[in-house]
């Protein structure tokens, strides 16, 4: 694995002229790494490398903790996210979709977009830096996890509705 520039971009041109069947499996472990726009540390995964008839099937499974922020209290936080995917690489003989993945002259897969796509696609639309997160005051904008406000009742009366909870 080349860990220079882009510490994603593995060697498969070795696989394109080997018997259909042959596998190889490379581990990828990061403690930190920024995939464009996206912060992520304790990267783990394994990668399955399977030559096909038609391409290289890669399989990844993998976790990582992804920076985000909470949707209650608006604080930063790493959320732990764990990621499968598979993806067909063709050969660029064989016909292939404008979708299909091809497999580059050089020998060189780029998994770094894959890697951002699928945790992207792995990360919860309700991300919570704690199940039990308070939230900001409707009225004052406080961080009610850090500091209370004149306005708490209130607020609990809100966060209920919120929840879907009518206190009526």
């Amino acid at each position: 694995m080349n860990k220079s520039k882009n510490p994603l971009r593995l060697n498969v041109g070795y696989l394109y002229n080997k018997p259909i069947g042959t596998v190889r499996d490379v581990p990828i472990d990061f403690d930190s790494i920024s995939l464009d726009d996206l912060q992520i540390k304790n990267l783990t995964s394994f990668v399955r490398i399977s030559r096909t008839r038609e391409g290289l099937l890669l399989q990844v499974k993998g976790q990582a903790e992804i920076e985000t922020t909470c949707v209650r209290c608006l604080d930063s936080f790493y959320l732990p996210i764990e990621m499968e995917f598979e993806e067909l690489f063709e050969f660029p003989s064989r016909y292939r979709e404008e979708t299909d993945l091809m497999l580059p002259e050089d020998g060189y897969i780029d998994l770094q977009p894959l890697y951002r796509e699928y945790l992207i696609l792995a990360t919860p639309i309700k991300r919570l830096c704690n199940p039990d997160c308070l939230g900001l005051c409707v009225i004052c904008g406080v961080n009610l996890n850090q500091e209370t406000c004149e306005h708490y009742p209130e607020n609990e009366k809100n966060a209920s509705i919120i929840e879907g909870e009518d206190l009526r």
